[in-house]
């Protein structure tokens, strides 16, 4: 399946565990300079004092990454470090002992600073983040309303989507958000197509056909335009590519479709199966698990088909609850006996 995300990784480890490891290399490899270089020495004495001015590099990394909390984590450890320990011993001249307590305010200063800043950044980004997303809900549900005359399908497969993203290991925030961004939006596209083509009641002509196909590139384009919709655009431009490379708009195969669409491969045909639709009744999320299995290879990636067959069935039933659908069924309903009874009787 490739990679499934674009997650930081340092020695193996990613996300929140890479900036921690980062975070504490710095600080290591400070302490470790420092402690190597001659103490008594008075030549030494500018290049250890600039040295320790060093440690507000990691201070201030852990105050972007974690906060107020990693910010005084990176802030004792600087703090010990300069009161004595690591071959850093206390200053006997009372000068000097000033000096350092100088060094250790400044330490706690920038520090506090510096996550307080941060902190309120993250608020304002994740505010305006609430505000865009809002925003996406209504247009993807105003498409919804056009064409499945219900304004919660997109949101629907956009939750269906982001569960399988974890089941598949994705646990990066940035990316997560993408490929929800990109499910939601999926067809935005379609808002270029023709309500004749678009709501046509029996099979599309070939001629509309070809009008029909253009809506994962109209989408695209339009994303594009948008600085943070650019990475989603991608998984709108290929969420009917195939895994054998028969599908459209770019034939592309395999690992080069992007993981986010083959994700929402397989959420799309799902949704499809398991909700009523102009041209067939919902079907139980067993049969439509055997439907998705009988198309690994040709229509996806039977990794990914494998992955969602994991979710257990009352959590997707929570999603589509949430989304204001009836409830999945687990299995095909079993028949009761005056339904069966009425079949056997003979027919006057």
């Amino acid at each position: 399946m490739g990679e499934y995300s674009r997650e930081e990784s340092i020695f193996g480890f990613s996300g929140p565990a890479a900036r921690t490891v980062a975070a504490a290399i710095l600080l290591v490899a400070i302490t470790v300079v420092l402690s190597s270089l001659p103490e008594k020495s008075s030549e030494w004495i500018r290049s250890r004092e600039m040295i320790r001015k060093l440690y507000l590099f990691p201070i201030l990394l852990s105050a972007m990454w974690f906060g107020a909390r990693g910010a005084a984590s990176s802030t004792v450890f600087a703090t010990l470090v300069c009161g004595g320990l690591a071959g850093n011993a206390w200053p006997a001249e009372v000068s000097s002992q000033v000096e350092r307590v100088g060094e250790v305010a400044v330490f706690w200063l920038v520090g506090a600073l510096s996550a307080s800043f941060f902190e309120q950044q993250k608020r304002f980004v994740g505010e305006i983040e609430v505000a865009n997303d809002n925003t996406l809900l209504a247009l993807a549900a105003a498409l919804d309303v056009r064409e499945h005359n219900t304004g919660v399908h997109s949101q629907r497969v956009a939750d269906y989507t982001l569960r399988l993203a974890r089941e598949v290991g994705v646990r990066d925030k940035d990316t997560l958000d993408v490929f929800w961004r990109g499910a939601l939006l999926h067809d935005v596209g379609k808002i270029g197509i023709p309500d004749k083509v678009l709501l046509k009641p029996g099979p599309l002509s070939d001629e509309e056909w070809v009008v029909m196909r253009n809506h994962p590139d109209v989408g695209a384009r339009m994303l594009r335009k948008i600085e943070f919709l650019r990475d989603p655009s991608e998984i709108v431009l290929s969420h009917h590519e195939w895994y054998d490379g028969s599908g459209y708009p770019r034939k592309l195969k395999g690992d080069q479709i992007p993981l986010g669409a083959r994700l929402f491969a397989v959420i799309d045909v799902y949704d499809a199966l398991t909700t009523d639709r102009a041209y067939h009744t919902s079907r139980s999320h067993t049969d439509s698990l055997v439907k998705l299995r009988e198309g690994s290879d040709t229509h996806f990636d039977p990794a990914v088909v494998a992955a969602f067959a994991k979710i257990p069935f009352e959590e997707l039933r929570e999603i589509a609850k949430k989304n204001q659908t009836s409830l999945l069924l687990a299995s095909p309903p079993v028949p009761s006996l005056h339904q069966v009874a009425s079949v056997l009787s003979p027919q006057p």
